[in-house]
């Protein structure tokens, strides 16, 4: 086992060099921090665990910007404070959303020709992308979104704790969020959500 810094300072030095067992140690940390100040304002289970999740995927993705984070209490509850807040936003336009999601497909429920030649290409990219995964987050995320299991049972199949599994899924979707960013489809905001992205 690693040693662990004392100093929050140098945790958030070693996150920003790409140290995954830095962020291992600040996600288990502060995960239940986040999440209650997401339960607290959403009042949601469901919720508060989907924003806790994105918060500390931002956090791996802007991992090399935090160095100079002089309070990671505060910058979290900020962070997801804005994510709720932006969430709430969206939901305004969610019914829009779906229907555009439905108009994709034929009243028939044939797909069109185009749409469905872009789902199968963005599935090749995401399956590309999986497998580029480190073995243990691949391991993990496979479990959860392919053979729909929970954390706690992912964790006593690979021998970790739950908390080390919310870190290496949160992980595997920062990663794959990267890979997806400037993939062309249109439909790619619809896996995301349905596939990628829900817990």
């Amino acid at each position: 086992m690693q040693n662990i810094p004392h100093s929050e300072k140098e945790l958030l030095r070693l996150l920003a060099d790409g140290d995954e067992y830095a962020f291992q140690v600040i996600f288990e940390r502060h995960w239940d921090a986040v999440f209650s100040t997401a339960l607290l304002l959403t009042k949601s289970a469901t919720i508060a665990e989907d924003v806790a999740q994105d918060v500390f995927a931002m956090i791996w993705e802007k991992r090399a910007t935090l160095a100079g984070v002089d309070s990671l209490d505060g910058f979290l509850f900020i962070s997801a404070r804005n994510m709720i807040y932006s969430r709430f936003r969206k939901l305004a336009s969610q019914d829009a959303y779906r229907k555009y999601i439905l108009s994709c497909f034929r009243e028939d429920g044939a797909e069109r020709v185009d749409d469905a030649a872009e789902l199968r290409e963005l599935d090749r990219t995401i399956q590309q992308a999986i497998r580029r995964l480190p073995p243990q987050q691949q391991k993990a995320f496979r479990l959860s979104r392919y053979e729909g299991m929970r954390h706690e049972e992912i964790a006593v199949t690979m021998g970790v704790s739950r908390i080390t599994i919310k870190s290496y899924i949160v992980q595997a979707i920062a990663s794959l969020r990267k890979a997806l960013a400037n993939h062309p489809s249109g439909a790619h905001l619809l896996v995301w959500a349905v596939f990628l992205f829900h817990s």
